[in-house]
């Protein structure tokens, strides 16, 4: 007898979702970055950058300078998002969700990833209803301001 197994769904922001409502999904997440990042915006910066070597085909990385905040994602990751007040008991729980995938890269998460993600931030008893998996699925599937979707491979 074999078992299936079950993929838990994922979800993700949706850029395209952005694109269909003609919203920039850029403009969104710079006003997540913390005030530190926020001052340096534009600003010129080295940033290390992933390149093929022509000679041996390997992937090197090599320091390019570019204006600060070009990589949305890369800069709440590495930097706001270990602020202490990225999420706090105070943040709405679409708005702490939301943060959750900006700080994770975007990268496609189930609910109970995101549950764990987000007690990192806040103690789950910080929240006089918790984060319950049935409330974030919930949140989530009713979402129609930030973008957040079922991950589908393919994308479809």
């Amino acid at each position: 007898m074999e078992t299936a197994i079950v993929e838990k769904t994922k979800y993700f922001i949706d850029l395209e979702w952005y694109n269909e409502r003609g919203r920039s999904f850029q403009g969104v997440a710079r006003a997540r970055f913390c005030p530190s990042c926020k001052a340096k915006v534009n600003t010129e910066t080295q940033e290390r950058m992933p390149t093929v070597d022509p000679r041996t085909g390997r992937v090197v990385f090599e320091m390019r300078t570019v204006r600060f905040g070009g990589s949305h994602l890369s800069v709440i990751k590495n930097c706001c998002a270990r602020s202490r007040d990225y999420i706090t008991p105070e943040t709405p729980v679409m708005e702490a969700i939301f943060r959750v995938f900006l700080a994770n890269g975007n990268q496609p998460s189930d609910m109970d990833s995101i549950r764990e993600q987000l007690s990192e931030y806040l103690p789950l008893t910080s929240k006089p209803h918790e984060y319950s998996v049935e409330l974030l699925e919930k949140l989530m599937c009713a979402d129609d301001y930030y973008g957040l979707r079922e991950f589908h491979i393919g994308g479809t």
